[in-house]
């Protein structure tokens, strides 16, 4: 059985363990999206993974990217350079641009969403930001987990 691009997201981040005692973005988060974009990444960061104890395997994790955004297709994004947060397993290529489905969080970052734009819908005007998909802790921001990340795994390609 198929899984739709929010039980996609939803399986991908069942096996994120977060860096906040908050637990994943629920499904009612994922059910819309902010903005779809046409971006290339320009930097690409994994967040250290976390230690989910001695019998489980992480596969997937809380990545940060820098999108520079060429064209907005939907929504409201401004153009140049913003900060996206990613589910992934390893880089992804960078030479190619794509198109990129962004929904707001709570943290001023973007959750980038799996799926095709024709299975979700816009969000409503004042619907409520999501949560991110990895909250940094009191005292950090995005940035330092990013710097963390590099400083642990190398610069990424």
């Amino acid at each position: 059985m198929a899984l739709g691009p929010s039980a996609s997201a939803l399986a991908a981040l069942s096996m994120v363990a977060s860096t906040s005692s908050d637990s994943p973005p629920s499904g009612s988060d994922l059910k819309c999206f902010d903005a779809q974009v046409y971006a290339r990444i320009a930097r690409q960061t994994p967040t250290i993974i976390p230690d989910c104890g001695p019998d489980c395997i992480t596969v997937s994790w809380p990545w940060i990217l820098e999108l520079n955004v060429e064209r907005v297709l939907k929504g409201h994004v401004a153009t140049g350079s913003i900060t996206v947060l990613t589910v992934q397993h390893t880089w992804m290529r960078t030479d190619i641009p794509r198109r990129w489905l962004l929904r707001r969080n709570s943290i001023g970052a973007f959750n980038v969403l799996r799926g095709n734009a024709a299975h979700l819908t816009r969000c409503l005007r004042g619907t409520e930001p999501a949560r991110p998909y990895i909250h940094p802790p009191t005292g950090k921001t995005l940035a330092d987990l990013a710097r963390e990340g590099e400083a642990h795994y190398g610069k990424q390609p």
